[in-house]
């Protein structure tokens, strides 16, 4: 992710920290899968380290999140989606997401990038409230779109967008 040394590469010995950050009981409820092995997650990261961008973000040496970015292609080389994206326990309520995502908007500028879009549970409303403090729009609602393991009710998502 260019030179900035706020933006590490996830690379496979990081495996393990990965697993317990998205096993983590604030951020496992709001990601696309349960509670799993660290077996059945190996298929879940490699899809994540495929992506273009699979990145910690780190302040003063020290990782506090990660992320994963996906560029468009031909006619949507402009844009950029955020595949997932997570704090750790230990940072979340401090900031960090802003000045993450501050960083990557300056990240993706850098890219030529104009657009970066998200998708985001309607009952995440710490998220939804971070995207649209940071100028994110809700642009439609995707109705019944994740069904929890442990839950009956499917859950709506938002489809949401910030034009950089």
């Amino acid at each position: 992710m260019g030179t900035d040394d706020s933006f590490i590469r996830v690379t496979e010995t990081d495996f393990e920290l990965v697993y317990s950050i998205y096993m983590a009981d604030s951020i496992n409820p709001y990601m696309s899968f349960e509670k799993i092995s660290q077996q059945a997650f190996k298929e879940c990261f490699n899809v994540m380290a495929n992506r273009d961008e699979f990145v910690f973000y780190q302040e003063n040496g020290v990782r506090v999140g990660i992320f994963s970015l996906i560029y468009g292609q031909w006619r949507k080389q402009h844009v950029a989606t955020i595949g997932a994206l997570a704090i750790f326990p230990e940072h979340q309520g401090k900031g960090v997401a802003s000045r993450m995502m501050r960083a990557v908007f300056e990240h993706l500028k850098q890219r030529n990038i104009k657009r970066l879009e998200l998708i985001v549970e309607c009952d995440n409303p710490k998220a939804i409230s971070l995207y649209k403090k940071l100028g994110f729009e809700i642009e439609g609602t995707l109705r019944a779109y994740l069904k929890r393991d442990n839950a009956d009710e499917l859950i709506d998502d938002y489809a949401m967008s910030i034009l950089l």
